[in-house]
């Protein structure tokens, strides 16, 4: 599907509802923008996956203490996770 879109003075676009819908691109949802030629090319930028989450949290975490993660943070990790992701679908719907 092709169509044309306006750029406002503040340099905003909407992007049509039924490409929106197809794609599900909602209210917060980051949009990558790659120029190619004379163009641009739009891709949704994918939640992280939860293995990302985790290695980012260890990350993090790896510089306030030596200790590894115990099975309770470990849960807390799991837990934010699953709270992160009911959050991004209850914005989507």
């Amino acid at each position: 599907m092709t169509t044309t879109i306006t750029v406002t003075t503040k340099r905003q676009v909407v992007l049509p509802k039924i490409m929106c819908e197809r794609k599900r691109i909602g209210p917060g949802t980051s949009l990558r923008i790659t120029e190619v030629g004379e163009g641009f090319y739009v891709t949704p930028v994918p939640e992280p996956t939860e293995a990302e989450l985790a290695a980012v949290f260890k990350v993090l975490d790896t510089g306030r203490r030596t200790r590894p993660i115990t099975a309770a943070e470990e849960a807390e990790i799991q837990a934010e996770i699953k709270k992160y992701r009911a959050e991004r679908r209850r914005r989507k719907a």
